[in-house]
């Protein structure tokens, strides 16, 4: 017997939960089939699949970034013509913040002035020309490339030794040597942003970058503090990493004496879904449940 699902959901994460389960919900509504795949059952889904006993409408990924085998079910579902959400090739190129810094700037995004060094492993002695960091400023940031998930890796550097130590970390990464974004201030706010992208739909939250806290913004807030550039950027972004879902940092500075809306952490391809009602640092309720309206949205539209 075959099994035909309109949305194959993979997920690992414990607290992914709740956000699983207000797509499958909103799918509910819809008269969506849904199919959960953990590790649990991706030995059985993914066998099932090959031998075409299951098969999908469309497919989310939420698992490869930490366990491979997701990403053989990703590649397998894509190949037979199923509509990944996120697939896996975009997902990889996206996640290259050394990559994204190229593109995104050839697409007409401001960015944080940046160096991008080649890894330790290639280049171990490269030399740093020092008017290069006068213009970057100290303190700056140094990141690697794609081992900064969760913050990991990036570090606040104040000299050249300090580079050449953090370089040392993820040996066989890029790193980027970036300055530090000063945002301005709207009625006493951080104009610090936590944007979501989701199937061209644009939602924008206040967050404060060290606090780690979330507030959505208000309709009436976009146009009284005319950001609607935001969305914007949000789009130029779009274009360039091909992401349906995604979340990205945009903060309003002051660049090259004019104020400017700042793309500062690229693409974040798989964004920390977390309920702000079960964790203080987590996403607004209502933005959650909206963008699981829109994975609904999308899945029903392809029928």
């Amino acid at each position: 017997m075959s099994y035909f699902y309109d949305l194959g959901i993979a997920w690992e994460w414990e607290y992914d939960f709740d956000f699983v389960n207000l797509i499958l919900q909103r799918c509910k509504e819809k008269q969506l089939k849904v199919c959960g795949i953990t590790p649990e059952n991706l030995s059985e889904i993914f066998n099932a699949v090959k031998r075409g006993d299951i098969n999908f409408l469309a497919y989310f990924d939420r698992a490869s970034d930490v366990n491979e085998s997701f990403a053989d079910l990703n590649l397998l579902i894509e190949s037979l013509g199923v509509r990944v959400i996120n697939r896996y090739g975009d997902m990889i190129r996206a996640s290259d913040k050394a990559t994204m810094h190229l593109e995104l700037l050839n697409a007409g995004v401001s960015l944080p002035y940046t160096l991008i060094l080649p890894p330790f492993d290639e280049s171990p002695d490269i030399k740093i020309d020092g008017e290069i960091l006068n213009k970057i400023k100290i303190p700056f940031i140094v990141k690697p490339s794609s081992e900064t998930g969760g913050g990991i890796g990036v570090k606040i550097g104040y000299s050249i030794d300090d580079i050449i130590e953090a370089r040392k970390e993820f040996p066989y990464d890029k790193y980027l040597i970036q300055e530090i974004i000063q945002p301005v201030y709207i009625d006493g706010r951080k104009a610090w942003f936590r944007v979501f992208y989701a199937f061209g739909k644009v939602l924008i939250c206040w967050w404060d970058n060290e606090i780690k806290i979330y507030e959505k913004l208000k309709s009436e807030e976009l146009e009284k503090y005319e950001l609607g550039g935001i969305e914007d950027v949000m789009r130029k972004i779009y274009s360039v990493c091909k992401l349906d879902f995604f979340s990205s940092e945009v903060a309003l500075a002051v660049k090259d004496g004019k104020r400017k809306f700042i793309s500062v952490d690229y693409v974040n391809e798989i964004p920390d879904m977390r309920l702000k009602s079960k964790a203080i640092d987590g996403v607004p309720d209502e933005v959650v449940e909206m963008i699981a309206g829109e994975f609904a949205e999308f899945v029903a539209n392809l029928k």
